[in-house]
């Protein structure tokens, strides 16, 4: 099975708290899912008051690690412009592939600790363009979100509540939530859909928000 990730990455000065932990948890991720069986390519996007396409389409084993020079949290939170870039040109470059070349999964995944504050998308056409690869082609929307009710931040652009995860603004919490979504990915791998955010990871939210 054939998978390809795009990330939407917050770099807004909020995440210089959690700088270290996101470096980590999200070269976890590609650690862990280079072990897994089947091809799988990943795009990666951060977002502050600008977007900017960081790399796209390296295969899992070859997408680069974030480090100081590729991550840099600062500015604001355009989060609709990062989300409607990011799904219509995932959405372009997939429809030029080869069809036999094409992913059997597209999942984005989106990872926030503040709420939208810089766009010039407005958040309709963000909905839109969401609920449109939902329905006409499977797409999966995996959302992360500290410091706001997640849930009612990807229903509000066209996700599945049930696979948005509250991320307590912490270290444990930034790995936690890796660490969870990894694991959506890897049953998406392995079985054609993420499924959802289980409350084993919600508790570990919770824990990290009381430790």
């Amino acid at each position: 099975m054939n998978t390809h990730i795009t990330f939407v990455l917050d770099s807004s000065g909020s995440m210089s708290t959690i700088e270290d932990d996101t470096k980590g948890g999200f070269n976890a991720f590609l650690k862990d899912q280079r072990d897994e069986e089947g091809s799988a390519t990943v795009t990666l996007y951060d977002f502050n008051t600008n977007v900017d396409l960081v790399y796209h389409g390296y295969s899992i084993e070859d997408a680069p690690k974030l480090d100081d020079e590729n991550y840099t949290p600062g500015g604001k939170t355009a989060l609709h412009d990062a989300l409607y870039t990011a799904v219509a040109e995932t959405a372009e470059r997939v429809s030029k592939q080869e069809s036999a070349n094409r992913p059997d999964n597209v999942i984005i995944v989106v990872l926030t600790d503040g709420k939208e504050n810089a766009s010039e998308t407005h958040q309709e056409r963000v909905r839109e363009q969401v609920e449109y690869r939902r329905k006409e082609f499977d797409w999966e929307f995996l959302f992360i979100g500290a410091n706001q009710d997640a849930a009612l931040t990807a229903a509000s652009m066209g996700m599945d509540e049930e696979r948005s995860l509250n991320m307590s603004h912490s270290g444990e919490g930034t790995r936690a939530a890796y660490e969870s979504t990894s694991d959506r990915v890897t049953q998406a791998r392995q079985e054609g859909t993420t499924g959802t955010y289980k409350e084993e990871d919600r508790k570990k939210q919770r824990d990290a928000q009381d430790s």
